[in-house]
């Protein structure tokens, strides 16, 4: 199973980078370093007290920051309000710098103002334990699909939701989170 992952995410990222060279469109719109990250507020979710994980670690000399789970054994922390162009199919990269065996990490976006049933938001990339200075990287408007889209425009806005699981020790360590328009 791990080298049916390991061998996805190598061809992923090679067709990645084989995509890039042909499309020199992509740009950075966004680099989220790991000192905003370590700003990020605590998850608010629709169940009080659920998911409002923490960071309790900035490591300077290597450049990340690690978030905890809350007590119930998931959560993280939530950005800012950021807006992500879907005509310009983003992608999202997370180099998460360290993921301990035993813990779990995802992204999650959620829209402002979500409608009824998308107060959990929705999973950019599922929990997982991706690890060892790596990027996991997501296709946002593929993840959220057409009829996410047609409920929420084109531009949507909204929070990203960092989230470590697996116990309430569960950890994740990001160096950085980068946007990137494919188009």
């Amino acid at each position: 199973m791990r080298k049916t992952i390991i061998v996805f995410v190598l061809f992923f990222v090679v067709g990645l980078l084989v995509a890039c060279k042909a499309n020199e469109k992509w740009e950075v719109v966004q680099t989220i370093d790991y000192t905003e990250i370590a700003t990020w507020e605590p998850m608010e979710t629709p169940v009080e007290d659920s998911g409002n994980g923490s960071v309790v670690e900035t490591n300077e000399t290597d450049g990340y920051v690690t978030i905890q789970a809350a007590a119930d054994g998931w959560g993280g922390v939530q950005s800012g309000s950021i807006t992500l162009d879907l005509s310009k199919n983003p992608l999202i990269m997370v180099r998460v710098y360290e993921n301990p065996d035993g813990s779990k990490w995802g992204l999650k976006f959620l829209p402002d103002n979500p409608l009824e049933g998308h107060e959990w938001g929705f999973y950019l990339i599922e929990d997982n334990n991706f690890k060892w200075n790596k990027y996991g990287v997501v296709d946002v408007r593929d993840m959220l699909g057409e009829t996410i889209i047609e409920a929420y425009g084109e531009k949507i806005t909204g929070k990203l939701w960092l989230m470590a699981a697996g116990g309430p020790e569960a950890i994740v360590s990001v160096s950085e989170i980068k946007i990137v328009n494919t188009k």
